[in-house]
């Protein structure tokens, strides 16, 4: 029996509302849900003890201070016309949380009501695989993980073409020192490594889980 508590698919409804995270990017996390479940499922069906519910709620809230992690100049160009009432949102929290990732700033939020599900989320950061504070070590943090990884925008992908565009789309988006700091190649071969664990238990080849895959599965 679970010793923490979930929120309800309403309640993170209202939280993506309240913090006016953008259509695209409750589309993301939806796409990242739909793909992190049906892992989850087949980890299950292969007698792996995982909560399903958790790995969902998780994948749902994951990105609701993503718009935080952008330079206020840049809201519009990945807020698609972001209202003036969604830049105050992401404004006080960029104040509130000062230099903090979006990661940080989610589990932040919430892990006085939910401290499972925030530090769940806290550990999708690209570069946690090689921190061993922060490193996914429960299957729900490591499918979680994943999950985002082979998401670009709404569309399930390779990881190799999800991880070649958001390098790109960083070197945008992110401080340059910053980004100097972080090893991709180091990193990227962790998730290749953590993506031939999670196949190797559920007997499927990473390529052929697509949209279309999980659909015609979804039923059987």
């Amino acid at each position: 029996m679970k010793n923490y508590s979930l929120p309800s698919q309403k309640e993170c409804f209202d939280i993506t509302k309240k913090l006016n995270v953008p259509p695209h990017i409750v589309r993301h996390n939806q796409t990242v849900a739909k793909l992190g479940v049906f892992l989850a499922q087949k980890l299950k069906e292969n007698s792996i003890a995982i909560d399903l519910e958790l790995v969902e709620k998780a994948c749902l809230l994951h990105d609701i201070a993503r718009l935080c992690d952008l330079k206020e100049s840049n809201y519009n160009n990945f807020g698609r016309d972001a209202s003036e009432q969604q830049q105050q949102t992401w404004k006080r929290l960029k104040t509130k949380f000062k230099a903090a990732s979006h990661e940080d700033i989610a589990y932040e939020l919430l892990k006085e009501k939910y401290p499972v599900l925030a530090l769940t989320i806290k550990k999708h950061r690209y570069a946690a695989l090689s921190d061993e504070i922060d490193r996914p070590d429960t299957w729900e943090e490591k499918i979680v993980y994943y999950a985002d990884k082979r998401v670009m925008h709404d569309m399930i992908v390779t990881l190799k073409e999800r991880l070649e565009e958001a390098h790109q789309r960083s070197a945008s988006m992110r401080n340059i020192n910053e980004q100097s700091k972080i090893d991709t190649e180091k990193i990227d071969q962790l998730i290749f490594k953590l993506e031939q664990e999670i196949f190797a238990k559920i007997d499927l080849d990473p390529l052929e889980v697509t949209e279309e895959f999980i659909d015609s599965h979804s039923n059987t």
